[in-house]
């Protein structure tokens, strides 16, 4: 609805300068001092054609959105418990310690190194 009131005001205002006799009538009487008879039409003309057509070039000159980022599946994490989990047949558990930002290992209450579990198939380590 915006844009639709907004495309007819702007085709309304171009169309006026087509029709003098309405395009001329900004004062009830005519003043006849410089720029023709016109008095000061032709400057607000001049300045509302100025801020129209900056106006259609800022909206025609709008930059283009950026293109969509590419989805990138990867495997799921496997489940990572803090105490030993129980293995079902056929699978390992398999136990890393834990390591802060800067690849130190981090410790528990007591003093020992924290470590983290998980479990899998005997064949393939987890990737972690």
């Amino acid at each position: 609805m915006v844009k639709k009131t907004v495309l007819a005001v702007m085709v309304g205002v171009l169309l006026l300068s087509l029709l003098p006799s309405t395009g001329s009538c900004w004062h009830a009487e005519p003043r006849r001092h410089g720029h023709g008879g016109h008095g000061d039409d032709a400057l607000l003309w001049g300045l509302g054609g100025l801020v129209l057509g900056a106006a259609v070039v800022g909206a025609a000159l709008q930059p283009a959105p950026p293109p969509p980022q590419p989805v990138v599946y990867v495997e799921p994490q496997p489940a990572a418990y803090a105490y030993q989990p129980r293995v079902e047949p056929e699978m390992c558990r398999w136990e890393r310690y834990v390591l802060d930002g800067y690849g130190r290992t981090l410790f528990d209450q007591y003093g020992q190194p924290a470590k983290e579990y998980t479990t899998g198939p005997c064949q393939y380590p987890p990737n972690w």
